[in-house]
């Protein structure tokens, strides 16, 4: 075993078909612009002072979008094996240079990849798709369902706090009366699949503000004539879920729906989540998060602490402090003690700075 040991824990990058099309035009539901500075990010990791050590790249959740490709040019939530392996291997067309660069990592002596599921990546729950990503990265991905837990620390993307979000482990196929498994997806997965894209056509950051009830009120004032139109399409969409569609049960979306309005209001509290997991688990030390985009560090008590890694993406905040449009490509870095050393693993929250380029795509 190499003497040096490291784990780096990246989120949300939410990659779909690439930035432009085949016909050159820009693909308006990408979020994921910085394939070059990732492969940077993963050779700098692999050679150098890295090359002799041994290297885990976790992907905590969200690394693809999957529920905003569509299926033979449809958006639906109609998600099935075939169509999360078909979209799979669209995103690996749109992003060469990211998969490049996984492939380069995963063949290093001693450097490996994780992959934590989280909400937008739900299909991952599938086998083929899992067979098809480490296909993509020229080495076997080890998958986790929900969490991934060594040496005192607890990795987890976070939608499993989110009555709207969270998978539905006991049932996470639907199976009865249909021709193959179909993904479960919560209340909030279906808005995401089926709302959601028309939503980002018109306005593409939508989902990149925070915090989105101030967005919200920001809306009716500035843009109201489509904040409203939206609002209507949106009551629409509950009232239809929640009374129609027979594959989501009546009682199940309702209580979602309820839980949805509470959660836009005022999101979970994952200081308190991450504390009762220490708290209620001696042998943790460490928990870290994903899914809110929202870089964090808290301390529980003395040698108890919670780290969330943020995201890869654009984020617009409207509180007064931190007013602005910001990418931070923040990442968690985990190094263990020398084996000549004791001691427990250290974590820390970096951020990717890059090598000197002289120009760089600006994204309109």
């Amino acid at each position: 075993m190499p003497d040096r040991r490291y784990k780096l824990v990246v989120s949300d990058f939410h990659l779909g078909k690439g930035r432009y099309f085949k016909d050159g035009t820009q693909n308006i539901l990408e979020d994921f612009f910085y394939d070059r500075e990732f492969a940077e990010f993963l050779t700098y990791h692999r050679t150098g002072s890295f090359a002799d050590a041994e290297v885990e790249l976790v992907l905590n959740g969200d690394i693809l979008n999957l529920l905003q490709i569509d299926t033979w040019g449809i958006h639906t939530h109609t998600i099935t094996e075939r169509s999360v392996t078909r979209a799979i291997h669209r995103i690996v067309a749109g992003h060469p240079e990211f998969f490049q660069a996984l492939r380069r990592f995963a063949a290093a002596p001693n450097h490996s990849i994780s992959y934590v599921v989280g909400n937008h990546d739900v299909g991952m729950m599938f086998d083929l798709p899992r067979k098809a990503f480490s296909e993509a990265c020229g080495a076997e991905v080890r998958f986790y369902d929900v969490c991934y837990q060594f040496d005192g620390v607890y990795i987890e993307h976070g939608q499993q706090y989110e009555r709207f979000a969270q998978t539905d482990l006991r049932r996470p196929f639907i199976t009865k009366g249909l021709p193959e498994p179909v993904l479960n997806l919560p209340w909030g997965s279906l808005f995401v699949a089926v709302m959601l894209p028309g939503i980002k056509q018109a306005r593409p950051h939508v989902d990149k503000v925070r915090p989105f009830q101030t967005f919200i009120i920001w809306t009716l004032i500035h843009d109201p004539f489509w904040g409203f139109k939206t609002l209507l399409k949106i009551a629409k969409f509950i009232f239809d879920t929640a009374l129609f569609h027979r594959r989501f049960q009546i009682g199940q979306s309702v209580r979602a729906t309820l839980g949805l309005i509470k959660e836009i209001t005022l999101y979970p509290n994952y200081d308190r989540i991450a504390f009762k997991i220490l708290e209620d688990n001696p042998d943790i030390h460490t928990v870290i998060f994903g899914h809110t985009h929202i870089l964090r560090y808290r301390q529980w008590r003395e040698g108890k602490e919670y780290f969330n890694e943020g995201s890869w993406n654009e984020v617009t905040s409207l509180a007064i402090s931190e007013y602005g449009t910001r990418t931070r490509l923040t990442y968690g870095f985990i190094e263990y003690p020398l084996q000549s050393e004791s001691g427990r693993p250290k974590v820390k929250i970096k951020e990717w700075k890059g090598v000197w380029k002289p120009e760089m795509e600006i994204q309109l």
